[in-house]
């Protein structure tokens, strides 16, 4: 073994010493190390073999161990001139001064954006879907060597005005329906108009020369009856011929009642009755054609406002119908969204209507100003919360439906109320207190806490404005602890 290596009895790195505060621990044995002395490895062995001898055996094992290991108690930290206790390296700290300010409590909540107005389009006439408007985007491909350019159809994140077209549905069998309404139409306004024009002199005259050639029939029926009456009287003609004879008279007696009614009805005209029903049957057509027409509009769909697609759920050749309904495709306004967030009940007289609200965003730096609008009046059973809806001015764009977003909303707020960081404030078991900076140390002060935000504490009670309070190493800080205040930038930047 090296001659010059030195064992040193005490802490690692630094020599054993005798202090005023500690005893060394082998001092029961009547050893008493010199302060700062360094002892040679013979010598160690020597001590080891006096101590050794004088020890019982029971003690022996114990004690070899306890000689393998430096304690701490043989060597002590240096000790201040005139002071009992060791001199400890001051702490270097951050603070920060207790100020007067304005503090208001926010609700942070998850919530979704959702469209004011969003509409599904579906049809209201049953056909084929032939066509939707061409877009300004298109696809691009070689066939057969030759560059071909398509455009597509509007579709999802189209922009769209209110009464743009959206979708046409053939319309032939509609045409048709339409067609023959109208020929319906046309007829029944005839029927009236031959009604309304009845008394025309020229129809007047054919009905009179009409009744004169009944008149002049019945004449001749009547003489001839009177001698078909004398000839059967001589049984000059059977009974069958004198039957025949008096029918023919009937029958031109009927004529001439006839004619004289007819000549009578085209005098006085058609009755109130007659037109009214022939009016109706014209009112009747025109409902018909109203409903043809108006169907054949439905084979072509319009935008019901200015929005964006959304989505589209089929394609030119799909048969839709209009019972059962199938979605054609979903519009939505974007300009303006709701955030939708869940309120805990608990909170219920503190969210009100037009309360303000701060909305962002994920992958947005922006955060957006929103009003709450719309306060659900039911809270839901099972989570224990209410619906509350925060309008959000989208016109710019920059916010897409069905995001997830944080909303804060305030409630409760603090005027001129003195104010600490949240860093300062240590709690022992519960019990809030700061770190008070003053003339080099920190000294532990109890406080009453009031609102808080994610930065700041409203302190009730404790400290006073103007104080300086620890923000950083607070956890291995003492009551009466030296500090030393570090780099005021570096503060600030933390």
């Amino acid at each position: 073994m090296n001659p010059n290596r030195q064992a040193v009895l005490g802490p690692v790195g630094r020599p054993a010493t005798t202090g005023r505060t500690g005893r060394c621990p082998w001092a029961w044995l009547g050893v008493k190390p010199a302060s700062n002395v360094a002892i040679s490895v013979d010598a160690s062995k020597t001590m080891n073999k006096t101590l050794l001898s004088k020890t019982p055996a029971w003690l022996t094992l114990p004690l070899l161990a306890a000689m393998l290991i430096p304690l701490a108690g043989c060597g002590q930290a240096p000790v201040a001139a005139g002071t009992g206790a060791p001199q400890r390296e001051a702490v270097e700290i951050d603070v920060a001064p207790v100020q007067r300010g304005h503090l208001t409590t926010t609700l942070d909540l998850m919530g979704t954006l959702i469209p004011v107005r969003a509409t599904t389009i579906v049809p209201d006439v049953d056909g084929v879907i032939v066509a939707f408007p061409s877009s300004d985007r298109h696809v691009e491909m070689n066939v057969d060597g030759r560059p071909q350019r398509y455009a597509l159809g509007i579709d999802i994140g189209h922009p769209v005005r209110e009464g743009d077209e959206l979708v046409r549905i053939d319309p032939s069998d509609f045409e048709l329906d339409l067609k023959a309404a109208q020929a319906e139409l046309e007829l029944a306004k005839r029927t009236v108009e031959e009604l309304l024009s009845w008394q025309r002199a020229e129809e007047v005259e054919q009905l009179a020369a009409a009744l004169e050639e009944a008149k002049a029939a019945r004449q001749k029926a009547e003489a001839d009856l009177t001698r078909a009456e004398q000839l059967l009287k001589r049984r000059t003609i059977s009974q069958a011929a004198y039957d025949e004879a008096q029918a023919a008279a009937r029958m031109a007696a009927a004529k001439v009642r006839r004619a004289e009614a007819a000549l009578k009805l085209a005098k006085a005209g058609p009755t109130e009755e007659e037109v009214a029903v022939a009016k109706a049957q014209v009112q009747a057509a025109e409902s018909r054609v109203a409903q043809a027409q108006e169907k054949l509009d439905d084979t072509i769909i319009h935008a019901p406002y200015d929005g964006v697609i959304t989505d589209r759920f089929v394609d030119v050749g799909d048969r839709v119908t209009a019972m059962p309904r199938v979605e054609i495709m979903q519009i939505i306004d974007p300009r303006i969204l709701f955030a939708q967030v869940a309120v805990p009940e608990r909170y219920q007289s503190s969210v009100d209507l037009d309360d303000m609200a701060e909305v962002t965003a994920e992958g947005i730096e922006q955060s957006f100003t929103g009003r709450v609008n719309l306060i659900n009046a039911k809270i839901d059973p099972e989570t224990r919360t209410f619906r509350a809806r925060v309008t959000v001015d989208n016109r710019a764009g920059k916010l897409k439906a069905g995001g997830f977003v944080h909303v804060s909303l305030p409630i409760d707020t603090a005027g001129d109320v003195l104010l600490v960081p949240r860093r300062a404030v240590t709690f022992d078991e519960g019990r809030p207190s700061v770190f008070v900076h003053h003339g080099g140390r920190v000294e532990r002060v109890p406080v009453k806490l009031g609102l808080a935000d994610d930065a700041l504490y409203e302190v009730t009670a404790g400290l006073k404005a103007g104080q300086e309070v620890a923000v950083t190493k607070t956890a291995l800080l003492a009551d009466g602890m030296r500090v030393e205040i570090g780099d005021e930038d570096a503060a600030d930047a933390q």
